[in-house]
């Protein structure tokens, strides 16, 4: 009897250092978590100031967390302050998610970039194809991630508009002059192995 009390003793131990690990674990994913959703909060309620002076901006930068959805954030207040390039790195780093609906924003996003982009160059200009092309592929792959997307789709339609893209024709299999079907009969032979 004593062996089965000293056995159950060592298991009620093991039990109970497992708990304390599974506790502490959990702690500081919610302590992560927390960490990143201040930095979001914080981020989504900081107006863009143009005053800011370049040493701020560095250290806000600095100041992001490495969670994907910290990421996706920033980049919308790089937009807001007028940092499209920097947004755009941003949100090419944050394609590497695992979260369907955030790749499918994260793509809108993009093509949202691009079109404004587009848009503010002049109608002459060649990299406004380029720009609208690259909106399309963004927008036409967050649709695929999530179709019921109602802005990528509109503004797939006026990436569209301003550049249409024109259908491919296949012509008809036409055969050349002479080129008649020809019967050939192929005369088979018999060999007997030994």
């Amino acid at each position: 009897m004593n062996k089965y009390l000293n056995l159950a003793h060592w298991l009620l131990v093991i039990v109970a250092i497992v708990s304390v690990a599974a506790a502490g674990q959990a702690g500081v994913s919610l302590w992560q978590a927390s960490k990143v959703n201040n930095f979001i909060s914080e981020a989504s309620t900081s107006e863009p100031s143009g005053s800011e002076s370049s040493g701020s901006e560095s250290s806000t930068s600095k100041e992001v967390p490495a969670h994907l959805k910290a990421q996706f954030a920033q980049a919308y207040n790089d937009v807001e302050q007028g940092k499209n390039a920097q947004a755009l790195d941003r949100l090419t780093a944050v394609l590497e998610t695992e979260d369907a609906s955030l790749e499918a924003a994260t793509y809108f996003n993009r093509g949202n970039i691009n079109l404004r982009k587009a848009q503010a160059l002049p109608t002459d200009d060649s990299g406004r194809i380029a720009l609208i092309s690259l909106a399309k592929q963004d927008y036409r792959m967050a649709l695929l991630l999530d179709p019921s997307l109602w802005n990528a789709r509109f503004n797939l339609e006026l990436a569209l508009l301003m550049v249409p893209e024109e259908a491919l024709i296949v012509k008809a299999y036409s055969k050349r002059k002479g080129s008649e079907s020809v019967v050939v009969k192929a005369v088979g032979f018999r060999v007997d192995l030994p």
